[in-house]
């Protein structure tokens, strides 16, 4: 399995987040026909990919870095979306939607506020990266 599968399975199993976002998770940017009125959402980005190599060649052990946005129309909604997902994550160490994930970290945090060219939109966001640090299989 991949990993970009399993933190798709992991994340939409914890009830605390699809309740907020329901199936609105993405990978790499927002569909088109996303707006603030459709609700919260989600979206993950692959930001690096380290690899440990030794004299003998690439290590089974990876520990890429993603980012996962959370947009909303709130700042208190989308604190709901970051700390659901902090809290699926964070320090998260076991079976991941079927990929076991050796331990995956919290490295940054930020929040944001977008506003449209026109000024009348605000959309609130809050970025989180995390490192998952597993074995390809």
């Amino acid at each position: 399995m991949e990993l970009e599968e399993a933190i798709t399975a992991y994340l939409l199993s914890h009830p605390g987040l699809t309740a907020l976002i329901d199936r609105r998770f993405y990978f790499d940017e927002l569909p088109a026909e996303w707006t603030l009125n459709t609700g919260p959402a989600v979206v993950c980005l692959q930001i690096s990919d380290i690899k440990l190599h030794t004299h003998d060649g690439q290590l089974a052990l990876e520990s890429p870095l993603y980012q996962f946005t959370a947009y909303a129309n709130t700042k208190l909604s989308v604190r709901a979306v970051a700390a659901q997902i902090k809290a699926a994550l964070c320090d998260h160490k076991g079976d991941m939607g079927g990929l076991y994930a050796q331990y995956v970290r919290l490295m940054n945090e930020l929040t944001g506020l977008e506003t449209s060219a026109d000024g009348a939109i605000n959309v609130h966001t809050t970025d989180l990266e995390f490192e998952f640090n597993y074995e390809k299989e």
